[in-house]
């Protein structure tokens, strides 16, 4: 009689729901910025300015990059937990450099 083997997912279900909400509404709002970066690039065009749009603008665009780092954020770390102690360090120091990035590029949309 052969042996059933267990099966050994290390990830929940919950974990996995983040990841993916996080991803989906990352890429509904970077659509969003989008479209009215585009909008704003057309009515530039036409000779119609608006001061406060670029900075709607700005704001979609930096919760759209937070919400798709923090989905690939948590996709990392659940990859390199599962690995030795270099991946562990890995991921750490390349997050503080993207999480400093991120800031440091997205409030520069702003203004």
């Amino acid at each position: 009689m052969a042996k059933r083997q267990k099966n050994r997912n290390t990830t929940g279900t919950s974990e996995n729901s983040l990841i993916n909400t996080c991803a989906f509404w990352g890429l509904v709002l970077a659509g969003v910025a989008g479209l009215i970066s585009f909008m704003l690039y057309l009515l530039g065009v036409c000779g119609v300015t608006i001061a406060w749009g670029n900075k709607v603008a700005g704001a979609c665009s930096m919760i759209a990059q937070l919400a798709i780092y923090i989905a690939v954020w948590l996709a990392a770390w659940r990859f390199a937990r599962g690995k030795g102690q270099t991946f562990r360090i890995l991921f750490w120091v390349f997050f503080v450099l993207s999480l400093l990035g991120l800031v440091g590029l997205g409030i520069g949309s702003w203004y």
